[in-house]
């Protein structure tokens, strides 16, 4: 194996670590983001709408209001960003995999849908 050949199976061995990581810490993020809106609304449930009604209540005080606005916002961005990220590790294992023009034209296309996805929000 010549030394190109090494640098390029040692490269593609850290790039699968990192991506394999990575989506484990993007899904987690996003399953988390879920789980704690599901809970949140499993208890304005529970509570005949008492706790959504003091949770909207709440956003007219000055210094809580700011706080739960930000939670209501990490919230949507961890999800929103989760999935992104989700997609963009996606279209990099494709990119690492092109064999042909047809393939380069297709990750391209779904790139630059992304980015335009990004660029939006």
């Amino acid at each position: 194996m010549t030394i190109f050949g090494s640098i390029r199976k040692a490269a593609t061995g850290a790039g699968r670590f990192i991506s394999s990581t990575g989506k484990g810490a993007l899904r987690k993020v996003g399953e988390t983001a879920k789980s704690i809106r599901k809970f949140a609304g499993q208890v304005n449930e529970a509570t005949g709408g008492a706790a959504g009604a003091a949770w909207s209540a709440s956003k007219s005080m000055p210094v809580i209001g700011a706080i739960t606005t930000n939670i209501e916002r990490g919230l949507g961005m961890a999800e929103k960003a989760s999935g992104l990220g989700l997609k963009a590790i996606d279209i990099g294992e494709r990119a690492a995999k092109i064999k042909g023009v047809g393939d380069a034209k297709g990750v391209y296309g779904e790139a630059k849908g992304l980015y335009k996805q990004l660029k939006r929000g």
